[in-house]
This record gives C-alpha cells, sequence and structure tokens, in this order.
C-alpha cells in the first residue's frame, strides 16, 4: 500500500470536508497531534500505532495546510498534467524556502513549527540532505529518538550517494572545485595518519583518555562504554549496567576509576583494571549530559536535562550543593587545571565561570548563536574553548572573559572540542563529519581530517599530544597519531 495520500483520503484523516479554511485544517491537525503525540502512552504496542497515526496525520496536514477552498473542487476535476511539470520545476526553490523557515523557527526555540516545515521541505524534495539532517538533530532534542534515528539515515544514505557521484568524475577530467568547504583537504598536509579505527554497535558520543596514557573509553548509544589500551587499540573490557545512552565519561586522576553519564539519568563508577561497577549515583532525575571530576578525584560535577550543575562527595556518596543560573540544558564541564574554577556550557547558548570554593557565576559569556555543545580549558589554565549549534569554535580569556578569536570553516555544528597538552592546538570535531585542527594563538586552521561518515561527536588529545582520539555517529572511533 502506498505512502501518498490523496485529497479526499488527507481530508477524511483530519476528519474534514474540503470546504474547510487553513485555519480549520491547523486547528484538527493540533488537536490529532496532541492526541496521538507517542509520548501519550506507556505501552511499547501504543506507542508504535501512535506514531503510524502521526505519520498519517503529518502527511494529510503537509497536502492540505497550503489547499484554498475555493480551488479543491476545480482542481480536482482538471486534468493535472500540464500543472505538474511547473510544480516539479518549482518543487526545488520552494523546498528552500521551507527549509529557511525552519532554520528561522530553530533560533526561536519553536521545534514543531521548525519540524512542520523540514517535512515540507522533504516532501517537496525528497532528496534534501540537510532538511533530514536538522530535522533529526530537532526530534532528537525533542527526545523522539526513534524519528531522529531514521532521519539520520536518511541523511546518511543520502551523503553517501552524493559521494559516489562526487569520487567517481570522467578520466579526461580533473574534479571540479565547489564552492562548498570540502573536509576532505587542508592548506597544508596533515601530519596526522589514522593507525587503527575501532567499532561499536551505534553511535559513539564520548571519549575519555586516561590521565596516565595507558587507556581510553568510549561510551555509545548502544548502552555499552568500552575501555581500550590506547597503544594497540585492544579492547579490555566492555561494561554493562547503563540502561539508555552513555552521553559523557571522565577518568579519575590517577586513572583507576571511571565515571560514566547517562540518559538513564545515573552516574556510574568502574574500576578501571577490572571492568568492574563500583557503585551508582542516583541524584539527577533527568539525563546526565555532562561529567567532570575534582584535582582530588572526590567531587563529582554533573550537569543534564533538568539545568542545574550538582556537586556530589563520591566517598560519602552526598549531595553537597546544587549551581543555577542556566535556563535549559548542561551539555558540557570543564576544570581548570588548578580546581579552582569550572566551566559549563548550556543549550540557552551561553558558558558560565564557577569559582568552585565560593559556588559562585563569576562571568557569563554569551556571544554564541546557537546552543553550546562543548567546552574545554588549556593546560595552561587562559584560554577556555567552546563550540557551538553556530558552527564556530571561540576562544576566551578565561581570566577577564574577552573573547579572543572566534574560529570558522565548519560547514555544521560544532559537537566537541579538545585542547592539546602543549595548549599550542585545538581539535574539532563536527556534524560537518571532519575533525580539524586549529592554532590556539592565531586561530588559523591547520589540517583537516575528513575520514568519518558521520558527525564526530567527540575528541580527545593524549597526555603527550602525540595520540588524537575522534569519535562518530558513523559508529566508529578512529586512533591518529603524529
Amino acid at each position: 500500500m502506498s505512502d501518498r495520500l490523496d485529497l479526499k483520503l488527507a481530508y477524511d484523516i483530519l476528519g474534514l470536508t474540503p470546504d474547510a479554511s487553513p485555519e480549520d485544517v491547523k486547528q484538527a491537525y493540533r488537536q490529532l497531534a496532541k492526541t496521538w503525540h507517542p509520548d501519550s502512552f506507556s505501552e511499547a504496542k501504543q506507542k508504535q500505532e501512535a506514531e503510524e497515526k502521526i505519520k498519517r496525520i503529518n502527511q494529510a496536514y503537509e497536502l492540505l495546510k497550503f489547499i484554498k477552498p475555493s480551488l479543491t473542487k476545480s482542481s480536482s476535476s482538471k486534468n493535472s498534467t500540464s500543472t505538474n511539470k511547473t510544480k516539479i520545476s518549482s518543487n526545488r526553490s520552494e523546498a528552500e524556502t521551507f527549509y529557511k523557515w525552519g532554520m528561522e523557527q530553530v533560533q526561536q526555540k519553536n521545534y514543531i513549527e521548525a519540524i512542520e516545515n523540514f517535512t515540507q521541505a522533504i516532501r517537496l524534495n525528497p532528496n534534501y540532505l540537510e532538511a533530514y539532517k536538522y530535522r533529526g538533530l530537532v526530534c532528537s532534542k525533542m527526545g523522539w529518538e526513534n524519528r531522529a534515528a531514521s532521519d539520520f539515515r536518511n541523511a546518511a544514505r543520502l551523503e553517501r550517494e552524493a559521494r559516489k557521484h562526487e569520487t567517481a568524475p570522467p578520466a579526461s577530467k580533473p574534479p571540479k572545485n565547489t564552492s562548498q568547504p570540502s573536509s576532505e583537504t587542508s592548506t597544508f598536509t596533515s601530519p596526522w595518519k589514522c593507525v587503527y579505527t575501532l567499532n561499536h554497535a551505534n553511535w559513539v558520543l564520548a571519549i575519555a583518555i586516561s590521565p596516565d596514557g595507558q587507556t581510553f573509553a568510549s561510551g555509545s548509544s548502544d548502552n555499552t562504554i568500552k575501555i581500550w589500551h590506547l597503544n594497540t587499540g585492544k579492547v579490555l573490557h566492555t561494561l554493562t549496567g547503563h540502561l539508555k545512552w552513555i552521553r559523557c565519561l571522565a577518568f579519575s586522576p590517577d586513572s583507576k576509576t571511571l565515571v560514566s553519564g547517562s540518559d538513564d539519568c545515573s552516574v556510574m563508577i568502574w574500576e578501571v583494571a577490572t571492568g568492574k561497577l563500583l557503585n551508582t549515583i542516583k541524584i539527577h532525575s533527568t539525563p546526565v549530559f555532562a561529567i567532570a571530576l575534582s584535582r582530588d578525584g572526590q567531587l563529582l560535577f554533573s550537569g543534564g536535562r533538568d539545568t542545574t550543575i550538582k556537586i556530589t562527595h563520591i566517598g560519602m556518596e552526598q549531595l553537597l550543593h546544587v549551581l543555577k543560573g542556566h535556563s535549559y540544558s548542561v551539555s558540557s564541564l570543564a576544570i581548570s587545571p588548578n580546581g579552582e574554577i569550572l566551566v559549563s556550557g548550556s543549550g540557552d547558548n551561553s558558558i558560565k565561570v564557577w569559582q568552585i570554593k565560593s559556588k559562585k557565576n563569576l562571568q557569563t559569556f554569551t556571544k554564541h548563536l546557537g546552543r553550546v555543545t562543548c567546552v574545554a580549558i588549556a593546560a595552561n589554565g587562559q584560554i577556555l574553548a567552546s563550540g557551538s549549534y553556530d558552527k564556530t569554535i571561540k576562544l576566551w580569556d578565561i581570566n577577564t572573559g574577552k573573547q579572543n578569536n572566534s574560529l570558522t570553516g565548519h560547514s555544521d555544528s560544532v559537537w566537541s572540542v579538545a585542547i592539546s597538552p602543549d595548549s599550542q592546538q585545538i581539535a574539532s570535531g563536527s556534524a560537518d563529519r571532519s575533525v580539524r585542527l586549529w592554532q590556539t594563538d592565531t586561530g588559523e586552521q591547520l589540517y583537516t581530517i575528513g575520514h568519518h561518515s558521520d558527525s564526530v561527536n567527540a575528541v580527545a588529545f593524549s597526555p603527550d599530544g602525540k595520540t588524537l582520539i575522534s569519535g562518530s555517529r558513523d559508529t566508529t572511533i578512529k586512533i591518529w597519531q603524529s
């Protein structure tokens, strides 16, 4: 049975007649979408039924919302052959318009409207890669992970198809230069070579390297954590215990324990040598997106969807303090080398600098134009790097709050940043699939590594600065050495 709808069926789905006004269509859609929202159902079978129902409701709404009642009857009785050509020729430009409207709605945090516009763009142009990608991001933000995963799969498929055409030019002609920045090229030849490619069963969301440089850990949407030997790439332990996605990881200063945060709202503490679960800390009632540990390894800082940062004494298993100030999810945390400063990045587009001893908010940086996804503090304690949905990396003087530089070059959201141990270089991972290296003092882009086939969610430098690890939504981990 085809998924395509005709006008009569679309009106039937929304419970309307052909003389319904656009406002009638909109009101009927909103009511049905509210009634059949999958989150309103608890049983898996009911959720599945609701998702199918919502799909048809959305299709009906998309078909009818721009139809004027006065044209409905006459248009259905005419031969549409002559008008189809005009519609096809204008589809792509109309799709671009809806896509732009969707991006504007995202900026205004009108996510339902954004999804509607991206969906309309896709209906007009089924190969609209960017519309799939951003609709997936918005669905993920709304917690609709199944819909998000479907959009990301479609985007990945379209990207693969596009690359096939790009990598197969006629033998007699050189590849064309495009205006789109390529993630495969760089001004200089990169000294970084991929020595290992490792795998999870699903997206890789977090990477952490132990302070002693012997091991590293990866967290995934397959609900597992893997501990690997850094030099050989051999998996040492696969940790199972979390019930949902692992979003963040941190090693203790002595490298003996690993801390993980998850969408299941828990923080778990693991013994690195054995892979044994030592403790589970449940202080959050919402997903945990970011964690950091104090210099002595006793204080746990954790943040997530509830907008707060919680400070917990690990040994006593006691919540000591709650830092409030962000108005949206806390997505990233970093502690200064001297252990005196905590930095937090948030979906409210801001970065906050906290004094750990007094628990006071010292400064707030607000120059990003999109959600702040990641923060990192240089080993010299002077420089703060932040990445954002706005596709930029910004460098700040952590003491004065002055923005030193804004690094541009990524063509999509920046998901992760890391600063080399000598504070000279910055690594960034992006939804544009690339890992890029930048000069800290000048902001110059040095190299681009473009070997991932999907978003790069995590990057990390080894303590000696000779190894760089990247984790991606393509399910792989790549170990790069210079």
